[in-house]
């Protein structure tokens, strides 16, 4: 599983940073969080295999967060995708890619499941893991996403199961997917005699953009990174509140209440060249700091 940072800028892109767009990588399937303007860009920049995309989550319905998805549904299309994509965000992504549509301005060739969140909890579920939504504190409406893997099956004590007489093959993993097996003698052999403890799950949650709020704590919530907004400097606090974003202080005092693992800062004001300092600030409220980049690849 990784985290790979396609656009970590604010309002528009530049040459340092593209607008916003986050991706997540677990078991093959790629969900993408925002989609900026050049995210297919990006795309074609990173090393993931975009055709793979299995959901796209939108924040809300500024430019610098949904100007790219037109670009991307198109290339889809010309790329003869068929099979579904998901697609959640605020209320409006509807009307906003119908009126692309009726424009000729877009076309789409593949079953596109459009979901406009309405409230909050889990919003799309795989075998593997569940997307949750929360609305957000900006100046429309905006939700933020929490990435939860679901617990994964303990290690198998290969010794011990041979020990219990379980033959190697199918009925190992059985018992490694939590289910009893059946011997040729009719013993049952039940999981934990030989499987170790569930290990949980890994976390991502995404915030962006927002003014630090409860949300931002629910979704945060002991996660293994937080990856959250921080457009301006300790200095900024003012135009923070007053445009519904973050300072880098404000979000590293979220990482540190919601008990957060690691605080991955993004959607950085294009005014910031040198990093130095804007990455103290933050460590100063919370050590496990860290300053995004784009087409960085974290792995979980």
């Amino acid at each position: 599983m990784r985290i790979i940072t396609l656009g970590t800028g604010a309002g528009r892109p530049s040459v340092q940073r593209n607008a916003s767009a986050m991706a997540i990588e677990h078991e093959g399937d790629i969900l993408l969080f925002d989609c900026g303007e050049g995210t297919q860009t990006q795309l074609m920049r990173s090393s993931l295999h975009w055709g793979r995309l299995e959901a796209i989550f939108i924040g809300h319905l500024h430019g610098d967060h949904v100007n790219g998805l037109p670009g991307l549904l198109a290339t889809l299309s010309m790329s003869e995708r068929k099979t579904p994509l998901r697609l959640c965000g605020p209320k409006g992504l509807k009307k906003y890619l119908r009126i692309l549509q009726e424009c000729k301005t877009l076309w789409i060739d593949f079953p596109l499941d459009i979901l406009e969140i309405e409230e909050s909890g889990r919003i799309h579920e795989a075998k593997r893991y569940w997307v949750e939504a929360r609305p957000l504190d900006h100046v429309i409406p905006c939700w933020g996403y929490r990435f939860q893997e679901k617990p994964r099956p303990g290690h198998l004590d290969p010794e011990r199961a041979a020990a219990l007489g379980v033959p190697t093959g199918p009925l190992l993993g059985k018992l490694v997917e939590g289910e009893a097996v059946s011997l040729a003698d009719g013993r049952i052999i039940h999981p934990d005699a030989c499987v170790g403890p569930p290990i949980p799950g890994r976390s991502v949650a995404y915030c962006c953009d927002t003014k630090p709020c409860q949300a931002c704590l629910e979704l945060g919530d002991g996660v293994d990174w937080l990856v959250h907004e921080a457009t301006f400097d300790a200095s900024m606090e003012k135009d923070a509140v007053e445009w519904g974003h973050s300072t880098n202080v404000g979000a590293a005092r979220i990482a540190s209440e919601a008990k957060a693992k690691q605080l991955l800062l993004t959607h950085i004001s294009q005014r910031y060249q040198d990093g130095g300092e804007f990455l103290a600030q933050a460590q100063e409220v919370f050590g496990a700091s860290s300053l995004a980049a784009d087409l960085e690849t974290i792995e979980l």
